[in-house]
């Protein structure tokens, strides 16, 4: 990101990210668990809530970084398994594909879930 910005105005929407939006009546019952630039996780009450932003095909390291933002996942989960799970976001992939990626989200969601 520091490279496009020192190479000029950035016009339009060139990179992705995530975000979450927290009602203000929710807020006393919210924890802010972890932000990163692919993913964010929330407890609101007993719901471990994330939000994920996978590489598009055709990134370098596209698996690696999937890869990593998963144990990122799975690691605080772990903290916090005595939630319910709820994962969302751009996947960037079709889950009914053979693609790597969709075969490691299919994984990792149940190795949350059980």
């Amino acid at each position: 990101m520091s490279k496009q910005v020192a190479s000029g105005i950035l016009r339009g929407r060139p990179f992705g990210g995530v975000v979450m939006l927290i009602n203000n009546r929710l807020r006393s019952i919210t924890e802010t668990i972890c932000c990163g630039e692919r993913n964010s996780i929330v407890r609101v009450a007993n719901y471990f809530i994330v939000n994920v932003y996978w590489p598009c095909v055709g990134t370098s390291d596209r698996l690696l970084i999937c890869d990593d933002v998963f144990e990122n996942i799975l690691a605080w989960h772990e903290r916090y398994n005595m939630c319910e799970c709820i994962i969302a976001g751009d996947f960037n992939v079709d889950l009914d594909s053979p693609d790597p990626i969709a075969k490691r989200i299919l994984l990792s969601v149940c190795e949350i879930i059980l």
